[in-house]
């Protein structure tokens, strides 16, 4: 197939789609050279992908995950709300991103978005999710630190040795998803581990972002680790309820709508 360099990534991503229902699998490399892109961008395509359901990543590749729901449906007509809100909340968070700095990024599939549109910078990243190393790992661009610990279904290392290594560095961005928020709480995680690692990140940290669609808005979980205030800012999505955009004032917190 001749190589359309303009081609975007909606189309690009649609004709991925294809290429699984015709073989059933693909792999990064020969996708690569058909589009004209780089390893890392076709890796963020099959990881999208994977978060709609529509293909199972492995190694060096993905394959379908079912054949014949993909046959009956665009990828372009049928991606879910949260993830057109995520995506969203993601290329606003990717924005505040410089030159040289130091970042983090946790297993939220709201941070691992923010690689799709942050700009070719040098930059370090600190981060115990694996999705985000799989997709920077050869980036040239990126210094890549991968926190140590027992691998948990979150989506990468998780455990004491996680909290010590990332407790070491200084870090001018993170970022941070939840599953749980609650403007007068604050942010809440299942596990106490989960909570310890993240409070690591946002004592050491100039800046600190929290994106969080409207669907997580009102849940409190089990061990606090963060409060309202404690954010450079929140970054929702224009579906978010007024009477949350006034709780979040209320306690301290800058909102930004995306």
């Amino acid at each position: 197939m001749e190589c359309r360099k303009e081609l975007s990534g909606v189309k690009r991503r649609e004709q991925i789609i294809d290429n699984l229902r015709e073989h059933g699998e693909v792999t990064v490399k020969i996708l690569s050279n058909q589009f004209g892109v780089s390893e890392m961008t076709i890796r963020r395509d099959l990881h999208l992908l994977e978060e709609q359901g529509y293909a199972t990543i492995h190694y060096g590749g993905a394959a379908l995950l079912d054949r014949q729901n993909i046959g009956c449906q665009s990828f372009s007509l049928r991606k879910g709300k949260e993830s057109e809100n995520k995506r969203r909340i993601a290329k606003k968070a990717a924005s505040f991103i410089r030159e040289g700095d130091v970042l983090f990024m946790d297993t939220s599939t709201t941070v691992l978005e923010i690689l799709t549109y942050m700009p070719a910078f040098r930059v370090k990243i600190i981060t115990n999710s694996m999705p985000v190393m799989e997709s920077v790992y050869r980036d040239e661009n990126i210094d890549l630190y991968i926190a140590p610990g027992l691998y948990r279904s979150v989506g990468g290392p998780l455990d004491y040795a996680t909290a010590e290594y990332l407790s070491r560095f200084h870090y001018n961005k993170a970022f941070f998803g939840s599953t749980s928020y609650e403007p007068d709480f604050g942010t809440s995680a299942a596990e106490e581990i989960e909570a310890a690692v993240k409070k690591c990140v946002i004592e050491n940290s100039d800046e600190n972002y929290l994106l969080i669609d409207h669907s997580k808005m009102g849940k409190r979980n089990f061990v606090k680790w963060g409060d309202t205030d404690n954010y450079t800012a929140i970054l929702s999505d224009e579906e978010l309820d007024i009477d949350w955009r006034t709780k979040i004032a209320r306690n301290g917190g800058k909102l930004i709508l995306c």
